[in-house]
């Protein structure tokens, strides 16, 4: 679960245009909130206070072994007013999941365009904590649209030379990103870069011998960073590659990465799918071609709906005579109606009377997988707005095909997003180190909770033991 603190910051990139997912230090991001996710410790609370749209405060106890805690402060120049306390924010954005990745142009134009025109923001945040003297600080200049300059310090006296500080220069651009960084520790220099090759356009064959899932929307990323230790003359690199891609009958993402890093020998591969709105599967591989030792790590996380809004209510989920229907008419006429049916928020599922109002994904009889095409999000087609050359009939199947394929991506998205989920349960084992990581996180009244605990088997007495357990409470207004 994110910090409030984090939350704030995902707000401000999102505010200004900063695309986090085009950065190469987020490029295994999914597979890492699968598998790499935390388990507290102790007891831990968390409150924060929104004292205005461009300030706030926040305040952490915590009991492990001894009472500490923090003092922290947040200051942005950009109004974040699309941020939201623990009681009204959504699951998807406080807990750090699977992320979709979109191409960000198409045919040379931008897909996204920026609504900060000038581009320009800042965001200060501070950090003290006690007891102690430990301080923590960032800082993040937007020098443009596309450019920023990012600073972290952490001063704390049992560190070499009572603390370090991180400089990032980083060029963000939908198709490349890059990023010059230097570190006061070891005086180390590293440069980053990201490219990205991607496409909308639809390859998508007859509905009818559709027997092998079409995939689009696909992104492909490479991206390598090198490093250079001046103190002591130690060098670093690695690359990565990442895809990512949707079904066009399921709308379901899925990416795969994988990284080398070449001086020390190690591989790692990893598969991420959303196997439905609810559920998403990782596993990871790890290999190193010098000693030969690998590794496989799976990692789960399922979602639980809110008893007071669930689109599921609906016992009938495996039947859809409407969407039957369409698909017959669709095959044998193949014709674009004229004006689609909108798309139906699932708080109307709760009226039994509507069993053929399913929306989410089903098995059809040619045991392919589909969702109700008329209940998706399209654009509404008037009959004025279609040009002759659209009417021309060996053309309406190519363009019905095309809406039907953007339709079912969006859908998908749309159930993701605007699900009402009450919880998750994440769960991580690795089979070489012989461990299992459990953890629940989800809202309690107006708080959000994380709880989680960590077994492993002892190596000499084949014993499980409890590595870790604890419970993290956090509340914003």
């Amino acid at each position: 679960m994110y910090s409030y603190m984090e939350y704030l910051q995902k707000c401000f990139n999102k505010s200004t245009d900063w695309n986090e997912d085009n950065i190469f230090s987020n490029i295994t991001a999914s597979s890492q909130a699968l598998l790499e996710f935390p388990i507290p410790s102790g007891l831990k609370l968390d409150s924060s206070s929104k004292a205005s749209e461009h300030s706030v405060s926040s305040l952490t106890l915590s009991n492990n072994h001894s009472m500490n805690g923090s003092l922290a402060y947040l200051y942005s120049s950009v109004p974040l007013r699309n941020t939201m306390g623990t009681k009204e924010i959504s699951l998807q954005d406080a807990i750090a999941g699977f992320r979709i990745i979109e191409p960000s142009f198409s045919d040379g134009k931008l897909k996204n365009v920026s609504t900060n025109q000038n581009g320009k923001g800042s965001l200060l945040y501070g950090r003290m904590y006690f007891p102690g003297s430990a301080l923590e600080a960032m800082i993040i200049k937007r020098l443009t649209q596309h450019t920023q300059l990012l600073v972290k310090c952490i001063s704390n006296p049992y560190m070499d030379k009572s603390g370090t500080m991180i400089f990032y220069f980083q060029q963000n651009k939908p198709k490349y990103s890059r990023e010059l960084i230097y570190s006061t520790n070891e005086s180390l220099l590293g440069i980053r870069w990201l490219y990205n090759f991607g496409t909308t356009n639809e390859h998508i064959s007859n509905l009818n011998s559709a027997l092998i899932p079409k995939f689009d929307n696909s992104v492909v990323s490479i991206g390598t960073e090198l490093w250079y230790a001046a103190r002591t003359m130690s060098p670093g690199l690695s690359t990565a590659f990442r895809y990512s891609t949707r079904s066009t009958s399921t709308g379901k993402p899925l990416t795969m990465t994988l990284a080398v890093n070449p001086i020390l020998g190690h591989l790692s591969s990893t598969y991420t799918v959303k196997t439905s709105v609810a559920s998403t599967f990782c596993s990871k591989y790890d290999f190193n071609f010098f000693s030969y030792a690998s590794n496989l790590s799976l990692g789960f996380e399922f979602y639980n709906y809110s008893k007071e809004d669930s689109p599921f209510g609906n016992s009938e989920i495996n039947s859809s005579s409407e969407e039957n229907r369409y698909l017959r008419e669709l095959a044998n006429n193949n014709a674009i109606p004229s004006k689609t049916i909108p798309f139906r928020s699932h708080t109307s599922l709760s009226n039994k009377n509507q069993n053929d109002l399913i929306i989410n994904p089903i098995q059809n009889l040619d045991n392919y997988y589909h969702i109700n095409p008329t209940l998706l999000p399209q654009r509404i087609e008037q009959d004025d707005d279609i040009s002759p050359i659209e009417k021309d009939v060996s053309n309406n199947n190519d363009i019905h095909k095309k809406l039907h394929t953007e339709s079912v991506t969006t859908a998908f998205q749309n159930l993701v997003n605007d699900s009402d989920f009450s919880s998750v349960v994440k769960v991580s084992t690795s089979l070489n180190d012989r461990m299992v990581k459990l953890l629940w996180e989800g809202r309690i009244k107006d708080f959000l909770v994380s709880t989680g605990v960590k077994l492993s088997l002892n190596q000499t007495t084949n014993t499980p033991e409890f590595n870790r357990f604890g419970i993290t409470f956090s509340y914003a207004c």
